[in-house]
């Protein structure tokens, strides 16, 4: 898998607009027109789907026109290929919102050892917060190197299927490889994007594959979960709406980063949890014929309800619970309803 953006000169943690910067200087003028595109999109096309931003030809498009003003102004185009679009259109997501994900460091452990396998509908992914989120990812390595973040967005591959593209920012590069979602649950597309013919056409490591994509899965599911603990519950993410100009309809890009702490109250509840956990198994506690007190795997689970013949489906995860420990409603999270491509209300 090759970078799609030229190294910067040093060799340091690059904050997340640093790639609007650079995405905007590569591609001059695209900023602009990706945001008049959007606008358009909304007022003109019917049952757009709300969770994508762009679609992938629409963004295609208009790189297209970019390197062609770039010709005419007596400049040299850059090429690109298709990852170069969804990275592009990614990036486009996350520049009007700029939203910045950051785990409470027990609930993130928690999270990314949790199995993404069963029969989990690829569509729960449709309910991020925002068009892309950005995730922080503390200790998590790529290929070796450090992995300091993973932008994520739900939307159209080059033959119209809808895929999950994630972009990884590694030292001072991005890198971007996607997952398809057309497929009858989630552990069957994260099964052919590790697969070794998949990952030989990109060039990267089967293991690395498999070693990282079901935790930034994980990650980006909890976002998505009727139990998704963000903020400090006073305010919650949104997606803009276009502003009418005179040049047009057109969406402007967000004043500032917005960093939006995840589950502190569900990581501070775990942490006393498995502290209890230990001061049970060093007191030896529990009688005869009573299980001895341990922390029970966490995993993620489907809801339905609703009429039987149109359901309702929502994800819960249900976290590392303590059996046979004192105080297991401090585990209680808040809970929010997640409405299938909206934000939390």
């Amino acid at each position: 898998m090759t970078p799609h953006l030229p190294p910067v000169d040093q060799d340091d943690a690059r904050p997340p607009a640093d790639f609007v910067k650079r995405v905007g200087q590569r591609f001059p003028g695209i900023w602009p027109e990706l945001d008049r595109l959007r606008g358009e999109l909304l007022t003109h096309v019917r049952d757009f789907p709300a969770h994508w931003y762009l679609p992938f030809h629409a963004v295609a498009r208009t790189m297209d026109s970019a390197l062609i003003e770039m010709g005419r102004a007596g400049l040299n185009p850059p090429r690109f290929t298709v990852a170069t679009v969804n990275l592009v259109g990614t990036i486009a997501g996350w520049r009007v919102t700029q939203g910045v994900y950051r785990f409470d460091t027990t609930l993130f452990d928690a999270l990314i050892t949790t199995p993404v396998s069963g029969r989990l509908p690829t569509d729960l992914l449709s309910r991020l917060p925002e068009w892309t989120v950005y995730i922080e990812t503390p200790g998590m390595q790529w290929a070796g190197e450090l992995l300091r973040g993973v932008f994520a967005q739900v939307g159209e591959m080059d033959d119209g299927a809808e895929c999950l593209y994630f972009v990884l920012s590694v030292r001072r590069q991005l890198y971007g490889f996607l997952i398809r979602l057309d497929q009858p649950s989630l552990e069957v597309s994260l099964d052919l994007a590790c697969h070794p013919e998949s990952c030989a056409e990109l060039g990267i490591s089967e293991s690395d594959v498999r070693g990282l994509l079901p935790r930034i899965v994980s990650l980006l599911l909890y976002l998505c979960s009727e139990s998704a603990e963000l903020g400090d519950g006073t305010r919650l993410p949104e997606r803009p709406v276009p502003r009418r100009t005179k040049k047009g309809v057109r969406m402007f890009p967000a004043d500032r980063q917005t960093t939006w702490d995840v589950g502190m109250r569900m990581g501070a509840a775990l942490r006393l949890a498995y502290r209890e956990d230990e001061e049970e198994r060093a007191g030896g506690s529990g009688g005869h014929g009573s299980p001895r007190p341990h922390i029970r795997r966490a995993h993620w689970h489907t809801i339905l309800s609703g009429s039987r013949q149109n359901p309702t489906r929502t994800l819960r995860w249900l976290p590392p619970i303590p059996v046979n420990v004192e105080r297991i409603e401090d585990l209680v999270p808040t809970l929010r309803s997640v409405a299938a491509g909206g934000t939390p209300g």
